[in-house]
């Protein structure tokens, strides 16, 4: 009986190694924990808010240092910004072109946004879509919102501006 417990125990204890051993190849998540969607080639408007629960949490107000978007999951740096001079958060806004450094467009997929503060780095996915062809009726884009704390900084990526056939929560494809 002592003989048959012990088998036991080892072959569980080998099935489970084997298994922890074939988890370090496990592959990544399919997509970040939450993301904003845009079409490949719309324009991406970036900026720095700072809640009004931040005041509260006892924090000086950040600086903005600069900014870089990364693939993802990777983290392969495909443009980035760095200012000569701190810019107030309040005063943070800047509109990517969806352009690596050396100016070609990005592929479609799953993208971090960072921008680089006096406090930290403060960072949002986003997602590039391929445009579907033709002028089909295609409803929106589906995004995955992240949760906001009171009490730190958050990246919001928008849309820099709101033409006829496109609303914040309706983008055609149809749009130029």
């Amino acid at each position: 009986m002592k003989r048959v417990l012990l088998v036991a125990v080892v072959l569980v204890g080998l099935a489970g190694s084997i298994g922890l051993a074939q988890c370090g190849g496990c592959p990544p998540p399919e997509r970040p924990p939450c993301y904003t969607s845009f079409w490949v080639g719309e324009p991406v408007q970036i900026e720095l808010k700072v809640s009004y629960g931040f005041c509260c949490c006892c924090y000086s107000a950040p600086q903005v240092l600069g900014w870089r978007v990364e693939t993802w999951p990777d983290g392969v740096t495909v443009y980035s910004e760095a200012f000569a001079a701190p810019v107030a958060a309040s005063a943070f806004s800047v509109t990517w072109d969806q352009l690596d450094a050396t100016g070609a467009q990005v592929a479609a997929g799953y993208y971090k946004v960072v921008v680089v503060t006096t406090a930290g780095e403060y960072e949002a996915y986003l997602r590039l879509v391929e445009r579907p062809q033709g002028c089909c009726f295609w409803p929106w884009l589906s995004s995955r919102p992240c949760a906001v704390s009171l009490c730190q900084p958050r990246v919001i990526l928008s849309r820099p501006c709101v033409s006829p056939c496109q609303i914040r929560l309706f983008v055609s494809p149809c749009c130029p």
